[in-house]
């Protein structure tokens, strides 16, 4: 008697069992990866550019000081002091020279301080922001012929 003997080829084999969802725990862990990596690099671009802005809003009050400190300026005296008397009384020029910049999208607040004594161009300021950056400087008050004391000015700015 013959015996018959099947032969099974494992290439046609089509019993097999499916092993699709054995992958899918390593391919999630696959794309929350690349998920946390995209994050890192957006959040990364983010603080880059918000500290580019904060570098630039800083050199525009740098370049201001120095606009205000030229002795050319109409309240700068020749050695490099504040004429406070002039200051107090042209205050139209210091909001000509404020307003060149408000057109531009910053607004300014200009303070002088010595002694126990500070004084603040303009007067009232437009806002209070959270967000403004304050640069100082210390210089001499010429308060009158008789009398020069040290003080500080800053120049405070926002958007």
């Amino acid at each position: 008697m013959r015996t018959i003997v099947r032969k099974r080829y494992f290439l046609r084999n089509e019993e097999a069992v499916s092993e699709e969802f054995t992958v899918l725990p390593a391919l999630s862990v696959v794309m929350i990866g690349i998920a946390l990596f995209i994050l890192l690099v957006a959040q990364t671009y983010g603080a880059y550019i918000e500290r580019i802005d904060r570098l630039q809003t800083y050199q525009t009050v740098d370049g201001l000081f120095l606009k205000l400190m030229n002795p050319d300026c109409f309240f700068i005296k020749s050695p490099g002091l504040i004429n406070l008397y002039l200051l107090q009384n042209e205050t139209t020029l210091l909001q000509k020279f404020f307003g060149q910049y408000i057109r531009s999208g910053f607004l300014f607040q200009f303070q002088i301080k010595w002694s126990n004594q500070t004084w603040f161009f303009p007067k009232t300021p437009n806002a209070n922001p959270l967000n403004r950056i304050a640069v100082s400087k210390a210089i001499g008050i010429y308060l009158n012929e008789a009398q020069t004391v040290p003080g500080t000015m800053t120049l405070l700015l926002w958007k």
